[in-house]
């Protein structure tokens, strides 16, 4: 992994009636000031209006540092590694049987 390489939690970090909601993240949410850049949230499509209006109110009330909301799409990577052919199950069933 490089120093850009970033683990995600696997849900959004809305909360909606105090449920947290469990669609995946659609954007990185980062706050960019003049000190640097802040990651602050993940969020989904759905609550992504909900979530730039809270932390505007944050930044209004000095909870949160001023600068530019910045929200970034989430990248897929895709790997070839571990692959889904029927060659697999047949090498492990047969060690398991042995």
């Amino acid at each position: 992994m490089s120093k850009d390489d970033v683990l995600l939690p696997e849900h959004c970090s809305a909360k909606v009636e105090g449920e947290e909601c469990q669609l995946a993240p659609s954007y990185i949410v980062s706050v960019r000031s003049h000190d640097g850049e802040y990651m602050v949230a993940v969020v989904c499509n759905d609550h992504k209006y909900a979530l730039e209006t809270r932390l505007v109110a944050m930044q209004e009330a000095n909870k949160l540092p001023q600068g530019r909301i910045h929200f970034q799409p989430v990248k897929a990577v895709v790997t070839d590694c571990i692959t889904h052919i029927d060659e697999d199950h047949i090498g492990l069933n047969d060690k398991i049987k042995e």
